[in-house]
């Protein structure tokens, strides 16, 4: 089990962003992490990325305390940290400086699939931004990714190819989670749906089996969430 939450709660000073959610995720998966703002998506990547901890119950990654496993976790939150002096290259030598599994090759390859421009990011569009972002993430080897809303505020276009690089980058042995809105665009990548409503567990379901009771994620959605 590649991660694992067990009655896992967490409490802020005035809500809780999660409450009693058992979830495990296996290795092989991607996994739609839907829900409506505050619903707690956010706060359950953050737990098993290891940058909050549970208030109640405990979160393991990779059968230990996600803090500890840190270095082995993608995680692209929803904030654009980028410098606006950096270049691609400036991202490259900070990413190889930072993590020994960053994978350079890879990070050209998928720069030039994401057709991220070689240019200072202050003048980059809000896309590119984001698709240099997804490039930093994808191009470290890893076997956990945690992407947080990557696809938020983002042209179309810039979706489209953030999602083939998605595809095309994942390995059977990695399992993603992916918050977004942009269910109806996303769905076709998700293997396995897990709602979340107010901080509770609403639904964890086989996406293809909700695809072959003739209803779309999208349909789901709208039923468990409305």
């Amino acid at each position: 089990m590649l991660a694992r939450l067990s009655d896992v709660t967490k409490r802020y000073l005035r809500s809780e962003g999660l409450r009693s959610v058992t979830l495990d995720f296996p290795a092989g998966e991607v996994v739609g992490v839907l829900g409506l703002n505050g619903s707690g998506k956010s706060t359950m990547l953050k737990i098993l990325a290891g940058l909050l901890v549970p208030s109640e119950g405990t979160a393991t990654v990779f059968g230990g305390a996600p803090r500890r496993n840190r270095a082995r976790v993608v995680y692209l939150g929803e904030t654009d940290a980028l410098w606006a002096w950096m270049t691609p290259a400036d991202a490259e030598r900070f990413m190889v400086g930072l993590y020994g599994d960053f994978d350079v090759v890879r990070f050209n390859d998928l720069l030039d699939s994401l057709e991220v421009p070689r240019r200072k990011t202050k003048a980059m569009s809000k896309g590119e931004r984001g698709r240099l972002r997804l490039a930093m993430a994808l191009a470290r080897n890893a076997r956990l990714y945690l992407l947080d809303e990557p696809l938020a505020g983002i042209d179309l276009l810039s979706r489209e190819k953030i999602l083939t690089s998605i595809v095309k980058e994942w390995h059977t042995d990695e399992t993603i989670l992916l918050s977004t809105h942009e269910v109806a665009e996303a769905e076709a990548l998700f293997d396995r749906v897990v709602f979340l409503r107010d901080g509770h567990l609403a639904l964890d379901a086989c996406a293809e089996e909700l695809r072959s009771g003739g209803r779309s994620v999208v349909d789901v959605f709208r039923e468990v969430l409305s």
